[in-house]
């Protein structure tokens, strides 16, 4: 069961800064991330039943964490490598590969947090290049059974969204890491679950945040307080 709510696939869906560039997916690209790292999950390894994620703020943190709930495993959203022990299989940023294997993870992806999600070189023993492997799987997902999405914060289960009143035309400006409690309810969760568009802003520091805010149509921020723009968290 998909996290995504209702919105037109050819409108833009993740925009992320990351220095002084820009990436933007429009939903129907976001899709084809999501199908192609949910069948990798399905195909590759026989629908796992935990999925860990310890990955910044990022597009592709957002993909992986929709592709989990779609191929119906537990996504665990965590800040450090211990908690992926019980994981199936884990997507980390390279630097924290090492240590994600050693902490028993059989199965680890590395990504390089390069803002196009360019590929990495030279790897560990046990951990692959997640953006070497995932475009050899299909662009369709078929989908697997209809059940509520489950997602845990370090080891604990994410109740509720909250109802933050968002419909599918908001645009929401988060800059909070994804491991957080904030971070992962009100920065994505309740933001894709309503339909609406992420801005991502991984580093702020040194950034024109309210020119983004004017360009992207920011209708409302998470972490961050803008004149005249409502904060969610």
């Amino acid at each position: 069961m998909t996290l995504l709510g209702p919105r037109d696939p050819a409108q833009p869906l993740l925009t992320l800064y990351a220095g002084a560039g820009r990436v933007e997916l429009s939903g129907a690209t976001t899709a084809n991330w999501v199908a192609k790292s949910a069948n990798l999950l399905i195909d590759g390894y026989g629908a796992p039943e935990r999925v860990g994620l310890l990955l910044p703020l990022h597009w592709q943190t957002v993909v992986l964490l929709l592709a989990g709930v779609d191929a119906g495993a537990t996504v665990a959203v965590v800040d450090d490598p211990v908690g992926l022990a019980d994981c199936d299989l884990a997507f980390v940023l390279a630097e924290r590969a090492e240590a994600v294997v050693s902490a028993g993870c059989p199965e680890v992806f590395a990504l390089s947090g390069h803002p196009m999600g360019a590929p990495l070189g030279r790897l560990p023993a046990m951990v692959l290049d997640y953006a070497r492997e995932v475009p050899s799987y299909g662009d369709r997902f078929p989908g697997g059974p209809m059940q509520p999405p489950r997602i845990e914060l370090d080891g604990q289960p994410i109740a509720v969204l909250p109802d933050l009143g968002l419909v599918p035309t908001d645009r929401i400006l988060t800059t909070l890491d994804p491991a957080t409690h904030s971070g992962l309810r009100a920065g994505l969760l309740a933001p894709l679950a309503a339909g609406a568009a992420l801005v991502l802003v991984p580093d702020p520091s040194g950034v024109d945040l309210t020119g983004i805010a004017t360009a992207e149509r920011v209708t409302a921020t998470v972490g961050i307080d803008l004149p005249g723009v409502r904060r969610l968290a």
